[in-house]
């Protein structure tokens, strides 16, 4: 497991929640609310053609959503092994607050009573440490 992998958790993090706010929206244009717009010159679709569309997509994202929810806690997991192997506790809170929990780099420092500055810091040596280890 690399410093990328924890990345890659994170980031994977910030599309799942982007991804849930267009599931919102697709949804409530999937409930009929302000789904068509009837001023325009043309309208090419029936109310019911787009009704059906609209919740294939919502389906569609739904999947999408929960394949990639499933592969984040197998990434977590096989992270939080690792994680555990390192001797530092700090080291382990700064890894596990940050990549694997989503918190920001100021409310990961404000935890372990540390400016921000000293945080970051403490968390490239908590990579080294975590790429150190062998699964």
């Amino acid at each position: 497991m690399t410093k990328h992998n924890l990345e890659v958790i994170r980031d994977n993090e910030r599309s799942i929640n982007a991804m849930r706010l267009e599931l919102e929206a697709l949804r409530y244009k999937a409930s009929g609310a302000g789904a068509i717009r009837y001023d325009k010159d043309r309208v090419q679709v029936s109310p019911q053609d787009y009704m059906t569309m609209a919740i294939a997509d919502v389906l569609e994202l739904e999947k999408r959503i929960s394949e990639q929810i499933d592969n984040i806690e197998e990434m977590k997991g096989r992270a939080y092994i690792v994680v555990r192997q390192i001797e530092a506790p700090e080291q382990r809170a700064i890894i596990e607050w940050y990549y694997l929990n989503g918190l920001s780099m100021i409310d990961t420092a404000e935890r372990l009573n540390m400016s921000e500055r000293s945080a970051y810091y403490l968390r490239e040596d908590a990579l080294k440490s975590f790429e150190s280890i062998k699964e």
